[in-house]
């Protein structure tokens, strides 16, 4: 059964963008963690079952859709026990203890910080609410959020021995994370875990073939952006100021200004670059003004017409050199993980 340690923080911006990327990645990220902090629950007495559920209508999301990957954040990994990778749907909301098991996989979970687990081929998703789980070995840590509702977060064990994932029914102990009975056990928040769906939206732009090419994946609009700060100079830019103070203990200082657009490099083949090139600097950094050891989330504002398909990219080297970066899209700002300072710009594909 679950057991909760201690308080810890993690900024909220980097939860959002290490869920994995790829050019077979999803294009819509679900997530029900909105808060900066995090607490560690770990697994104690007998396996146990943790899983959230999204209300894929509540997001917007059109059936069917596919599900091509899930997450879930690891303090404590126990390699060699097996965890039990779980998917279900479930047509009426509620309580998911009636809820239909349409995947379900082993994994050997070996290292801390997302694992991401990607299926071989996409799960098809025809119900609205769907629930993500991880059936965890004893002595398993993880994280889950401090803030929202806890009633999306289901706990499901049965005291001394294992039941059948098949059927949540037979869970001896099944209920939300809310406080309430028989779980009694209130998370004031969510289990940091997240699923990437494939709707067929199409975050790139229209007619784009090349699976080399990396493309945009959109973030949940609920996102908290407020450790974003803006560059003084470079007002459409902003940086996450929690990665600053609670990775690097504020030691490192961020210093942006526009440069003319003659200077930008070559633009990287089968992209095109939009809007004004920003040179950002960083002291304080251990190896120099330009790479970091930790990554420090980057944004820039993207104007309507190009935001459904804008990515971030990034210039550094002698000479410079584009390197188009992962990007997620919050709304109209395309942010990105960096970890090297240089010139930056928005592109979207040819």
């Amino acid at each position: 059964m679950p057991r909760n340690l201690r308080w810890i923080f993690m900024p909220v911006l980097l939860m959002a963008l290490v869920v994995g990327f790829g050019a077979q990645a999803g294009d819509v990220v679900l997530t029900n963690n909105s808060g900066t902090t995090s607490t560690r629950w770990f697994i104690s007495g007998e396996p146990t079952l943790v899983m959230t559920g999204f209300d894929l209508q509540g997001k917007g999301v059109s059936l069917p859709t596919r599900l091509d990957k899930v997450s879930i954040n690891v303090r404590r990994a126990m390699p060699g026990n097996p965890v039990e990778v779980v998917v279900y749907q479930d047509a009426d909301g509620g309580s998911p203890q009636n809820a239909t098991l349409i995947k379900r996989q082993t994994v050997d979970i070996t290292t801390t910080g997302v694992y991401t687990v990607t299926f071989d081929a996409p799960v098809s998703v025809t119900q609205r609410f769907l629930w993500v789980g991880f059936y965890l070995p004893v002595d398993f840590e993880f994280f889950a959020d401090t803030a929202g509702s806890s009633v999306l977060t289901y706990w499901a064990w049965t005291p001394g021995t294992v039941f059948d994932l098949n059927n949540l029914a037979s869970a001896r102990t099944f209920g939300p994370a809310d406080g309430s009975a028989p779980v009694n056990i209130n998370m004031q928040g969510n289990a940091r875990i997240t699923a990437e769906l494939i709707t067929g939206s199409g975050t790139s732009t229209p007619g784009t073939t090349d699976p080399d090419l990396i493309t945009q994946i959109v973030g949940d609009p609920n996102t908290n952006l407020d450790p974003l700060v803006r560059y003084r100079e470079c007002r459409s830019v902003a940086y996450d100021n929690d990665d600053v103070v609670l990775t690097y203990r504020d030691s490192l200082d961020f210093y942006c200004k526009v440069v003319p657009g003659f200077l930008s490099p070559a633009t990287p083949e089968g992209y095109v670059r939009r809007g004004l090139l920003f040179d950002v600097f960083v002291f304080g950094a251990p190896a120099g003004a330009e790479f970091i050891e930790f990554p420090v989330t980057h944004c820039i504002n993207a104007n309507e017409d190009i935001r459904g398909s804008a990515v971030l990219g990034v210039a550094y080297g002698a000479p410079r050199q584009w390197e188009i970066l992962p990007s997620v899209r919050f709304n109209n700002r395309i942010c990105a993980e960096v970890k090297r300072m240089g010139f930056m710009s928005i592109f979207t594909v040819e």
